[in-house]
């Protein structure tokens, strides 16, 4: 009988390791065959592009050369998709301007490396900014091959602007309460208070010790940002959050956002200076 029972659990030990097998091979299988479609999508759009005359650079090369370059460098991802696509996400330190908004003048330094960020590989406004960028005297430019949809699936890497209602989003800041900041400041404990409202309101009153970088000037500046313990304040808590799901995505780090804004800082009657 003891026979049977310990034969009986290793049938079934056995059966779900085959089941296992089967299904860490089937999902090998789609994992590998995803990247070759996407490498394939890549090269053919490369393809399209190059028998128009155009020069492509790949999602990784551009995230290699973008991290040599730096802040400063002398590469422009020129992203020319309409601004509530940028907006929604886009390449760190990606400029936006649509083919309508040319000509751009002194709004890109014409020595860089310009790549065209476009919304896919046939993207029809990639070969009007390029015509319109030649027109200028722009002369070192490459083209994105496969745009924003392949660069989100090769690389993933972009700034958002944070939706409240998205887990995601929500899953990268955390949140504390004005009598919690309070407490803290009180005890001494190291803060970064990030300050993303309009210089005008801020200088109308602030909490002391807070720095002020405009919601709108974060990924310019984000060299000033402290990734130690920081909280954010803004007029308002929709303010503060959109502000911190930018600042996670280029510092991946989790700010704190103060609960009700610095409207409900000064409700609880707490100290600012000017």
């Amino acid at each position: 009988m003891e026979n049977n029972k310990n034969e009986k659990i290793a049938l079934v030990v056995g059966f779900f390791l085959i089941l296992l097998v089967i299904t860490i091979t089937l999902l090998r299988s789609n994992l590998f065959s995803g990247s070759n479609t996407s490498s394939q999508t890549g090269s053919q759009d490369s393809q399209s592009l190059a028998a128009l005359g155009y020069q492509t650079i790949n999602a990784k090369d551009l995230q290699s050369k973008l991290i040599v370059a730096g802040q400063h460098g002398n590469i422009t991802a020129l992203d020319i998709r309409p601004f509530d696509s940028y907006a929604q996400e886009h390449i760190i330190d990606a400029v936006n301007i649509t083919p309508s908004e040319f000509p751009i003048g002194a709004k890109i330094d014409s020595h860089n490396l310009v790549v065209v960020v476009g919304a896919n590989g046939t993207d029809s406004d990639i070969s009007k900014t390029v015509d319109e960028l030649k027109k200028e005297k722009f002369s070192n430019i490459l083209v994105l091959a496969g745009g924003m949809d392949l660069w989100k699936q090769l690389v993933g890497v972009t700034v958002t602007y944070g939706d409240p209602n998205s887990f995601t989003d929500q899953s990268k800041v955390s949140y504390v309460t004005p009598e919690d900041l309070s407490a803290a400041l009180k005890q001494n404990v190291p803060t970064f208070i990030l300050d993303v409202r309009s210089a005008e309101d801020y200088a109308k009153g602030h909490i002391a010790g807070a720095k002020n970088i405009p919601a709108e000037e974060l990924e310019k500046r984000r060299s000033e940002i402290s990734e130690n313990r920081m909280v954010v304040v803004g007029i308002n808590e929709l303010q503060e959050f959109q502000a911190s799901v930018q600042l996670y995505d280029m510092l991946l780090a989790s700010p704190f956002v103060l609960k009700g804004g610095m409207p409900q800082w000064e409700q609880k009657g707490y100290p600012e200076t000017k």
